[in-house]
């Protein structure tokens, strides 16, 4: 996976985010401070559980396929994506 700089990750005053599906932009996601975020290792894409940042710049996200999972990732660690959740 790697960076994925030919994404624009998202604002921080980014709002409308709840239910949509995120591309992860780095190989470890992390939250606030800097600890990783409890995800599958490996994962590329996450679906958005709040409409936007919170304070500490951070989303609440969980796997496509497991919503009982749920971590802390810096907003700017994800991107939209262009494409529909697969069903």
């Amino acid at each position: 996976m790697g960076e994925d700089h030919g994404r624009a990750s998202l604002r921080y005053d980014q709002t409308g985010l709840r239910g949509r599906l995120a591309r992860v932009l780095v190989a470890e996601p992390t939250d606030e401070i800097d600890w990783p975020a409890d995800l599958p290792a490996g994962i590329e894409r996450v679906v958005i559980l709040d409409d936007g940042p919170n304070p500490h710049h951070t989303l609440r996200v969980c796997p496509p396929d497991d919503d009982t999972r749920v971590a802390l990732v810096v907003f700017d660690q994800l991107a939209l994506c262009d494409d529909p959740p697969e069903a």
